[in-house]
């Protein structure tokens, strides 16, 4: 299966997810050559590179009925991760950790569900209380 990473989504997590997910490849606007394309065309354009899974931070698209629908009639999954609105590591590993998490239960599906299938994906946790079982001193 072949996922786009659309440009509101951290490009660096490219290679790991390439490293982690293989056969799967991972791709984003410097491979297809999409930064600023308007979403209407780059649906099109993103499955005429093969792709099979749109991921993107635009939550909103799923709401936007055109854009919904050109994401269908191009015949591409979609996945929508939240952004973090952090600075340092926060930024890459809040949405990294959520999609790493999240890809295993999403590829078994997508592989026994042959309609353009749309999946949104939980705020991953910025609050240690939320992240930790317990923590303490040795």
């Amino acid at each position: 299966m072949k996922f786009f990473l659309d440009e509101n989504v951290n490009q660096g997590m490219i290679s790991h997810l390439t490293s982690i997910f293989r056969p799967h490849e991972f791709i984003g606007v410097k491979e297809l050559h999409s930064k600023g394309m308007d979403d209407l065309e780059l649906f099109d354009h993103v499955a005429s590179g093969g792709c099979d899974v749109f991921v993107t931070g635009d939550l909103m698209q799923l709401r936007r009925p055109n854009e919904r629908d050109a994401c269908r009639d191009a015949g591409l999954h979609w996945i929508g991760i939240h952004q973090v609105h952090a600075t340092g590591y926060h930024t890459i590993a809040g949405p990294a950790s959520t999609l790493v998490h999240a890809l295993p239960f999403i590829i078994e599906k997508l592989e026994s569900t042959p309609r353009p299938t749309f999946f949104r994906l939980k705020k991953s946790e910025r609050n240690n209380t939320q992240v930790f079982d317990s923590a303490g001193h040795l």
